[in-house]
């Protein structure tokens, strides 16, 4: 029975050992992570930056409008200018970091922009910085500067530089190389100008009810809208006869482009002093016509201007109007006289400003000055 005992109690050691044994290699087995190497830390550090002699930086600021800013015109002008054309010439053998800054001051939106030129670069950079409000309410050209500098990586000035430049009353419209931004004419066409809705206002007590219908009718026939569009012409048209508004010549400009730039009224300066050129009365009329919903032109002839409204929103029939028979002359006079012009006129010199294209082309009109005689920036 000793024996036995003994044996049992061996055995039941002998078991117990090695269960525990056991479950300690298991445990050991299960949280030892796997023998994968790790991968070396590596610190990222910002590389040396290069000093590039100043010496080896060379810049070089043109003025290819001779320094002239016209407000009406903007970069997608036909025949315009960027205010400065930047060169910048990098002669190292490394790259260079600029910051240009450029301001025409109190005139303009202070202009920024990052630039990186590689080693043995040239670049050029267009600078036009963008004008402020107060610019449309200028009247006369002012003498200013526009201010540039150049900072490297480092903050160091490495260009500064004020030139003298001028601003354009924002009357004035450089008209290009053979008229090439005569669609600009449209900025002068101003149909929410308060001065336009009294002339349109005056017009109602010629037009059946007071009513303007602009290219809304019940009738689908073509003759029909015509007729409603040559009475609602007329109508505007014995408007701006009775305000006694009459022809006065009167387009000079200062600067360098005086062959090439004219000065035309707004229709709120046309209409407060019932006096006009030819293009100045033309805009007054395609403004109302805009106002009352209908789709206005602008004529360019050499020497001359007329103006009209297409007889339908998709007619291309025009009613021409050559309002310097005002205000003495009738409508009929006003169309009979268009008629002359364009029948004397070769095709190829007549240059059509299509109001409703012009806004297609995002060109809208000048915003309006809270002062309807205007005020000089001094």
């Amino acid at each position: 029975m000793r024996i036995l005992a003994f044996v049992l109690l061996f055995t039941t050691l002998t078991l117990g050992v090695g269960l525990a044994a056991t479950w300690v290699f298991f445990f050991r087995l299960t949280l030892k992570p796997p023998d994968i190497a790790l991968p070396e830390q590596v610190v990222k550090t910002p590389p040396p930056a290069t000093t590039v002699s100043p010496l080896l930086v060379q810049h070089k600021l043109d003025l290819p409008g001779r320094g002239e800013i016209f407000p009406a015109l903007t970069a997608s002008a036909s025949d315009y200018w960027p205010l400065a054309v930047m060169t910048i010439s990098n002669q190292s053998d490394s790259p260079v970091l600029e910051t240009i800054s450029a301001e025409v001051p109190g005139w303009s939106i202070p202009e920024k922009r990052t630039v990186i030129i590689g080693p043995r670069e040239t670049r050029s950079l267009h600078i036009s910085p963008e004008l402020l409000p107060d610019v449309y309410d200028n009247e006369e050209i002012q003498r200013t500067v526009l201010q540039v500098q150049a900072a490297d990586a480092f903050g160091s000035t490495a260009f500064a530089q004020d030139f003298p430049v001028y601003v354009h009353a924002a009357s004035d419209l450089f008209w290009g190389k053979k008229f090439g931004n005569a669609q600009y004419v449209a900025r002068w066409v101003t149909p929410h100008d308060p001065s336009v809705l009294r002339v349109i206002s005056l017009a109602k007590k010629w037009q059946p009810r007071g009513r303007f219908a602009g290219y809304n009718t019940n009738s689908p026939n073509p003759v029909v809208l015509s007729t409603q569009v040559r009475k609602q012409a007329d109508a505007v048209f014995q408007s701006l006869r009775q305000s006694g508004i009459g022809y006065v010549s009167s387009i000079y400009t200062f600067g360098n482009f005086v062959g090439q730039a004219q000065r035309i009224r707004f229709p709120r300066e046309t209409l407060s002093l019932n006096a006009a050129n030819c293009i100045d009365v033309s805009v007054v009329f395609a403004s109302a016509m805009e106002n009352l919903g209908m789709k206005p032109v602008v004529v360019i002839l050499p020497g001359h201007a007329i103006t009209g409204v297409r007889l339908g929103p998709d007619s291309s029939d025009i009613l021409y109007l050559d309002l310097t028979v005002l205000p003495n002359g009738t409508f009929q006079q006003a169309a009979a006289r268009a008629k002359y012009w364009l029948d004397k006129t070769p095709p190829d010199q007549i240059l059509t400003v299509d109001v409703a294209s012009a806004r297609l082309l995002g060109i809208y009109p000048m915003p309006s000055s809270p002062n309807e005689n205007g005020r000089s920036k001094s």
